[in-house]
This record gives C-alpha cells, structure tokens and sequence, in this order.
C-alpha cells in the first residue's frame, strides 16, 4: 500500500501555517476566520471559487498572484466543505498543541481569538516563519488582508461568498 503524505492531515503543519497566518496578520484573527484563512493558504486553488462580487479589485488582485485554478491543478478537487470540515479536526488539535506549549494565548483562545502570547514564538522558529512567510507574502498578504477584509458573516460574508455557510462552522 502506498501512503502519500499531505500536509491537511498533519496537526504539526497546520500548527506551522497558524504560527505563519498569525506573525503575517497585523491584526486579530478569531479562530473561524483564522480556520478559513488557513484551508485557502493550504488550497489556495479555492480562492478562484470565491464569489468577488463587489469586491472586483480582489479578483483582478488574485488574477495577479497567478494561482493555479483547481482544474489546472487536480484531476479532482474536493468540494471546499468537506476540505473545510475534515481540515477542523486537524486545526484543532493544531491550536490546542499551540496554546499547551504557550505560543498562543489560553486566555485569548479562550475567548475565541488567535493571539501570539507574550511567550511567543521560539527565536529560531520564528526565523523559520518569517522566511516561509516572505517566500509566499504575495499570497498571505491576499489572504490575510484584502480577503479578511470581508466581513466573515452575513449574507455578503466570506463565508457565504466561499459557499461554507453550510458548510459547517469551526467547533
């Protein structure tokens, strides 16, 4: 039997790219948007299945990253919900590692929220990071600020728009 290895389903990766999201992030990321975030950091090909509407500067933004579309990337692309739902079991176990060895705040986690504590990041993985996040800051800065912009909720909200209303929410 052949395993191939794939990093949604590696709690130690997903922790890597929340570390990345955060030290990227100039502002608070609560944990759904931070759960959204993270699945099109890992499949940035659902990007394209955004609806912009209203938002036609980020379609042009994301037409300039030249991300792949799913169909020149896969044969088949699973449906964003059930990469969305499977991916949360994954980034919680990710986020409760993070907050156990004090790199995210207990108390802010608590409460819902994405926060560095004053710990921090350890030196030498924040170098790490930092360089990660500079080799991709093209498209972390997509994510994490011109479609974070949107509002996460409501009937405009990136959720409905990344068609994961339904599609069941971080728990």
């Amino acid at each position: 039997m052949i395993r191939i290895w794939h990093p949604m389903r590696d709690p130690h990766h997903c922790s890597f790219r929340m570390m990345a999201l955060c030290l990227a992030t100039p502002k608070q990321l609560s944990v759904p948007r931070g759960s959204l975030l993270d699945t099109f950091l890992l499949f940035p090909e659902y990007l394209h299945e955004i609806q912009y509407k209203g938002f036609g500067s980020l379609r042009s933004t994301l037409r300039d990253l030249e991300i792949p579309k799913p169909s020149d990337s896969f044969v088949s692309l699973p449906d964003i919900r059930t990469v969305f739902r499977e991916l949360q079991v994954f980034q919680k176990a990710a986020l409760r590692q993070l907050v156990a060895k004090n790199i995210l705040s207990a108390e802010a986690f608590k409460e819902g929220n994405l926060t560095l504590s004053s710990k921090g990041i350890p030196d030498e993985l924040k170098k790490v990071l930092q360089a990660f996040v500079s080799e991709n800051s093209r498209q972390i800065s997509f994510i994490t600020g011109d479609l974070s912009a949107i509002p996460l909720d409501g009937p405009t909200g990136l959720l409905r728009r990344a068609n994961l209303e339904m599609g069941g929410r971080f728990r």
